[in-house]
């Protein structure tokens, strides 16, 4: 025989529970443990479950959308059919050195696929052979003529490839072919300054715009010569 550790009574050896005192032991508290814990871990289920049901239930209430080929679209009818569509387009260029300048690189979702309304997807296309630090530098260059003394195409070029500048030919004319500039303004701007600072007649004023000193072509400075009263 042996003693009940809650209720003192004197019980069988073999037995585990006293028959005298089973209310008063209670449940125990490894049990309680195992049963909060699945208790959580049901509860975390449901969640997920109803969660998946309504990422499920709100891509359902979509329009899905079948993605073409953009290779052979300009940047304008891509935007253009995103905007249709309700796809969020996102158009960056990085440099290649297999993929001309302008062309197409690359989609993040390939042609023919499925996806659905307010969907992403990335389009790349090239700007080309990385420039050297030297084309960079006579580019700045060139936009700052551009900006600051409104000078013309040729006489960019000519101040790149001087003595003062030294730019070597190639580094000079990779700035002219990616400038951004407005020259029919640069030879308006120029003309204005010609009329403003040395009263200059319309007739000497084109002269001047198209000499070698400027370097503005014909129809830049008749451009010039027609807005100047403006």
């Amino acid at each position: 025989m042996k003693k009940c550790k809650y209720c003192k009574s004197e019980i069988d050896k073999k037995a585990k529970v006293c028959p005298n005192c089973t209310k008063k032991q209670g449940i125990p508290k490894w049990i309680v443990i195992v049963g909060i814990i699945c208790i959580i871990a049901i509860l975390a289920n449901a969640g997920n479950s109803e969660s998946n049901s309504n990422d499920k239930f709100e891509k359902n209430k979509k329009n899905t959308v079948t993605v073409i080929d953009f290779s052979t679209m300009t940047e304008a009818e891509i935007d253009k059919w995103c905007n249709d569509n309700k796809i969020n387009c996102t158009v960056s260029n990085e440099y290649s050195d297999t993929v001309k300048k302008g062309n197409f690189i690359s989609q993040s979702i390939e042609n023919a696929k499925t996806i659905y309304e307010g969907d992403k997807i990335s389009i790349k296309f090239s700007l080309g052979k990385e420039p050297t630090n030297g084309q960079k530098n006579a580019l700045k260059k060139a936009e700052s003529y551009s900006k600051t003394m409104h000078m013309s195409k040729q006489g960019i070029y000519n101040q790149l490839t001087s003595t003062i500048e030294g730019f070597s030919k190639e580094e000079a004319q990779y700035a002219i072919d990616n400038i951004q500039a407005n020259w029919n303004q640069n030879a308006l701007e120029k003309a204005k300054s010609y009329q403003n600072t040395m009263s200059m007649s319309k007739n000497a004023i084109y002269n001047q715009l198209t000499s070698t000193i400027e370097g503005f072509t014909n129809d830049e400075a008749q451009y010039a010569i027609d807005h100047l009263d403006d």
